[in-house]
């Protein structure tokens, strides 16, 4: 009986920590990390990049294709003309905190807060517009950030194809990995618009997925769907 009463304790804890770092499971955040099949979600991280963002723009402005960034407070400030440019060409901006630090789940929700709204204000300075959306670090969750996120009216994305990009830096390696994800869309895919494997194998992927009639696609469209 203590056995299997362990056995059930570990279960429950594994549970949760799973809960932490999957973003998907949606345990402590109710996250979107899906759409519609059919469709396809580009989003990048960590931007705004001085160099690595502005060809990014240029690939997606060639084919036509809206994206969401999810930016860093810090990068925001020290690259507004590129946040301008994301803006002007019709993406969609999220917040992904002000620092990017691993830490940031160990915060307060004080400290949490503070991180968000610093950011927001630098996204609304500049785009005169106020971002709902929000992509917590490595997508990590917690129930402080579910609190913050209710609180300031935020919603948390996640993904369904993590394509790896600051890991694999083999862009056909990288193209090989999103592909099979995709499968028949509804993916949100997380990219990382500061390297150099997702410049090189983001017009490749593009087409494979225009070849296949999968419709680009962006996240505030998925909140409307629903």
């Amino acid at each position: 009986m203590m056995l299997l009463l362990y056995l059930i304790l570990v279960i429950i804890l594994l549970y949760y920590i799973i809960g932490i770092f999957d973003i998907r499971r949606n345990i402590y955040v109710n996250s979107i990390n899906s759409g519609k099949k059919g469709s396809i979600y580009l989003t990048f991280d960590d931007g705004p990049d001085t160099e690595l963002t502005p060809i990014i723009l240029d690939i997606l402005h060639k084919h036509c294709i809206k994206a969401t960034f999810f930016l860093i407070g810090m990068s925001i400030q020290k690259n507004q003309e590129i946040v301008k440019r994301i803006y002007k060409e019709g993406h969609e901006i999220g917040c992904h905190t002000y620092n990017h630090k691993p830490t940031f789940p160990l915060y307060s929700q004080n400290n949490m807060e503070i991180e968000l709204i610093n950011t927001n204000s630098l996204i609304t300075a500049i785009t005169s517009k106020k971002s709902k959306l929000f992509r917590p670090p490595y997508g990590i969750t917690n129930s402080n950030i579910s609190k913050i996120l209710k609180k300031l009216e935020m919603t948390s994305i996640g993904w369904d194809v993590r394509s790896l990009d600051t890991v694999i830096s083999n862009s056909n390696g990288l193209y090989d990995r999103v592909i099979r994800g995709i499968k028949k869309g509804g993916s949100i895919i997380l990219f990382h618009d500061r390297c150099n494997s997702t410049i090189e194998s983001l017009e490749n992927i593009i087409k494979y997925c225009q070849k296949n009639n999968l419709q680009f696609k962006t996240i505030t469209e998925i909140i409307d769907e629903k």
